[in-house]
């Protein structure tokens, strides 16, 4: 047999009818569907078959979401795979939690034969590989993973900034939420708290993974670039918030080239969580496209964008490396009028408003860092919290070879999102 296309996958789909032949006794193999995946779990037919008298009997050929979540086997139970009421219930943590380790313990321990459809449509084909991912988010309570990522409202052009609303759906921000709260508890204090969400993470359930895959693919979409090996994970961020912040951008202003990633290119932001009291994130140096529009940049616009400039000359890629570490302090006018200017509101400020995604540009079309692009979050207040996943994209390899290619690379990019 011809070996198929990346993007295809064999696939069985099954219907709540088909699945019921496979009960250990009208067949001797034994499936049993649980979070929109066929499992065949034929080696324990001490649990799962009817004849031996299996504790699981009523679950083979059959769909245990809704059985496993709630840990009954009452007839009204067995077949189900709704969970929106447990999910609103006192209980959802307990049922997410019985979900969570039944799909681990069925994904160690038995092969996937296919996926379930409730609606009774059964299939033995080829089938786009984004469709198998569409039937498992489906029966999760999920949007197709790989929908169209949404249309990009362009805020400003230096730096280059779209807006998408939407772009995740409520249910998606609350599970990354979770998946980003790693797998200890986050301790909380006045900083960031990070964790990357690497798609390979054996932690993830099938779903999680899925939705890890989607988000990386619709954004490399809009940003130009699939995700590749020369860029790293997506990173979950919880903000707390502060008490004692002076500053607006409590952690200090910087461009995404800082912290040892010297080829990153562009920047998603997506809002995991609404905030209604600070968090947003500040482009002192920005304007509106309607401010642009308007007129000529004031002189102290000019001023703050030298000062700015002169950092980056002098490889400053984030205010504390002068203001807290003390280097280059013959830049410490600079780097104090640009928290000046975060402090007093000035430029550009996405706000953080769940789903929602903003995404940037670092470099300008002939690939040097935008120096409009020096950004930072603003401080929570009110006692909330933000939740956001990011995606630093990176210049693949092949495109680092010369200022040329780099910059042929960045100004593809840069149209690409509006096609």
């Amino acid at each position: 047999m011809a070996s198929l296309a990346p993007d295809v996958v064999e696939t069985r789909i099954f219907s709540p009818a088909e699945l019921q032949n496979y009960d250990g006794v009208c067949d001797r193999r034994i499936y049993v569907a649980f979070h929109g995946v066929v499992y065949d779990v034929s080696a324990r037919r001490d649990l799962y078959c009817k004849e031996e008298g299996g504790g699981y009997a009523a679950l083979a050929g059959r769909d245990a979401t809704r059985s496993l979540a709630k840990m009954s086997l009452k007839p009204e139970d067995v077949g189900r795979c709704d969970v929106e009421d447990l999910m609103a219930s006192e209980l959802a943590e307990l049922h997410q939690k019985a979900i969570q380790d039944w799909e681990k313990r069925f994904q160690d321990l038995y092969a996937v034969v296919g996926t379930f459809d409730p609606r009774g449509v059964a299939a033995t084909a080829y089938v786009p590989a984004a469709l198998a991912l569409d039937l498992v988010a489906q029966a999760a309570g999920l949007p197709p993973p790989l929908r169209a990522p949404g249309t990009p409202e362009l805020i400003c052009r230096k730096p280059r900034i779209y807006r998408i609303c939407g772009f995740l759906s409520p249910q998606e921000c609350k599970l990354l939420r979770r998946m980003a709260t790693g797998p200890k508890a986050m301790v909380f204090h006045e900083a960031k708290i990070r964790d990357g969400l690497r798609v390979e993470d054996q932690r993830w359930t099938q779903v999680e993974k899925d939705l890890l895959v989607g988000v990386e693919t619709r954004l490399g979409w809009l940003m130009g670039t699939p995700p590749h090996k020369d860029e790293v994970e997506l990173v979950g961020t919880l903000t707390p918030a502060s008490v004692t912040a002076a500053e607006r951008c409590h952690l200090g202003l910087h461009v995404d080239t800082n912290g040892g990633r010297a080829w990153r290119f562009a920047t998603a932001i997506c809002y995991l969580s609404s905030v209604q009291q600070g968090g947003r994130t500040c482009f002192p140096l920005a304007r509106t496209v309607e401010e642009e529009d308007g007129g000529p940049p004031e002189d102290e616009e000019l001023e703050l964008l030298e000062a700015s400039q002169r950092l980056l000359d002098v490889d400053i890629d984030h205010t504390d490396r002068v203001l807290v570490n003390e280097q280059r302090t013959e830049r410490r006018a600079d780097a104090e009028a640009l928290v000046a200017a975060g402090s007093a509101c000035r430029g550009v400020s996405i706000p953080a408003e769940e789903g929602s995604v903003a995404l940037f540009w670092t470099r300008r079309c002939d690939g040097s860092i935008d120096p409009h692009s020096w950004h930072g979050g603003e401080a929570v207040a009110g006692g909330g919290s933000k939740w956001t996943l990011q995606k630093f994209k990176e210049v693949p390899l092949e495109a680092r070879a010369s200022p040329g290619a780099l910059g042929a690379f960045v100004e593809r990019t840069r149209r690409n999102i509006m096609k």
